[in-house]
């Protein structure tokens, strides 16, 4: 067996139960025609370097990644990206380390998996550097003490939704494992439609994915995101070996994203056009709900990777897994890319 398959392997097994679901796959589409440059300083590249990238959910986590796409962003900084859907984070993973893909856009949990696994990724933006959730809860109960006793729905155990629910639930003073029942559910949208059925009596959700909660008159008793909770939800990843032989591809990336989230802030009506795509919704409340909650409360004008991300998800996976404590989140990290977009001013 060659290396890398062992390495696949491996993290295939470990990734098993530390996959944050979701929706199904999105359709990406053709790229619009390219629009002007966001910010004059950023550099023209020659197109076209040719560029296989994959999102893990159809999470708006991923909205910069599908404004740059269907606005032309990236082929204004050079690059042909082949986007595609992968169902969930270690799916996801695991198509990056089979060399499917070249960037990738999954949970840090995942990724810091894998590299306990063997792997040797590296993550050069966080496209959500704080929990980009709402914690909604049954009808009746009006406070997250309210849960002690009750069953709190995630995805999967060690994914984003188990890992912000338990943060959520230790910034309140409860323990994730004594004083709720944590119950897996599969994926995101079994966790919408459990709360919805009275299964069980919490979960976290997004918009515009809270939208039938909302419909049914559930309420949302804390806002995880309004919180500044640090988190590593979903970074820009891809294998090291790949990073050292494209770092031009890789800032080209790195720009793009950055462009994007400086375009959306002045595009409202164009950004929640290509939210309403990828959902598959009409909504304009709930869009518009969900531009101001990733706009004003998740993203940032730059997307730094930091280790303090990865605090939350190294204490839970390593309670079942020694050799998270053994990776090094400094490592893992590389913060020059978007460094040099921000000298380059192209977040604005």
């Amino acid at each position: 067996m060659t290396k890398t398959l062992a390495v696949l392997v491996a993290v295939l097994a470990m990734l098993a139960t530390a996959c944050a679901g979701g929706a199904g796959g999105g359709a990406a589409g053709s790229a619009a025609p390219a629009g002007t440059q966001a910010a004059a300083s950023s550099t023209k590249r020659p197109c076209c370097t040719k560029v296989t990238a994959a999102y893990s959910n159809v999470s708006a986590d991923d909205w910069l990644v599908w404004y740059a796409f269907e606005k032309g962003i990236f082929k204004d900084n050079g690059l042909d990206v082949d986007l595609q859907s992968i169902n969930g984070g270690a799916q996801t993973s695991a198509a990056l380390l089979a060399n499917q893909v070249q960037i990738a856009q999954f949970g840090g949990a995942e990724a810091l998996s894998a590299n306990a696994g063997g792997a040797d990724l590296v993550v050069v933006a966080n496209l959500a550097p704080v929990y980009p959730y709402k914690l909604y809860a049954a009808k009746g109960i009006t406070s997250i003490a309210g849960l002690k006793g009750k069953r709190v729905g995630v995805s999967n155990a060690g994914g984003s939704s188990d890992i912000a629910t338990r943060a959520a639930l230790k910034a309140a003073g409860l323990d994730p494992d004594k004083d709720v029942q944590i119950v897996a559910v599969g994926s995101h949208a079994n966790r919408t439609a459990a709360l919805l059925a009275g299964s069980i009596d919490a979960g976290v959700d997004d918009p515009p994915e809270d939208l039938e909660l909302v419909k049914a008159g559930l309420t949302a008793i804390v806002d995880l995101a309004g919180q500044k909770l640090p988190a590593a939800n979903t970074g820009v990843i891809m294998q090291r070996t790949y990073l050292s032989g494209n770092k031009d591809t890789v800032q080209a990336y790195v720009d793009s994203v950055t462009i994007a989230r400086a375009k959306m802030k002045t595009d409202k009506a164009g950004a929640t056009a290509v939210l309403g795509k990828y959902f598959k919704i009409t909504d304009q409340t709930a869009l518009d709900g969900a531009y101001d909650f990733f706009i004003n409360e998740v993203t940032t004008a730059y997307l730094f990777p930091e280790a303090g991300q990865f605090k939350d998800a190294v204490s839970i996976l390593g309670a079942g897994n020694p050799n998270i404590a053994k990776v090094d989140i400094a490592k893992m990290l590389d913060r020059t890319f978007m460094q040099s977009a921000q000298d380059r001013k192209l977040g604005g």
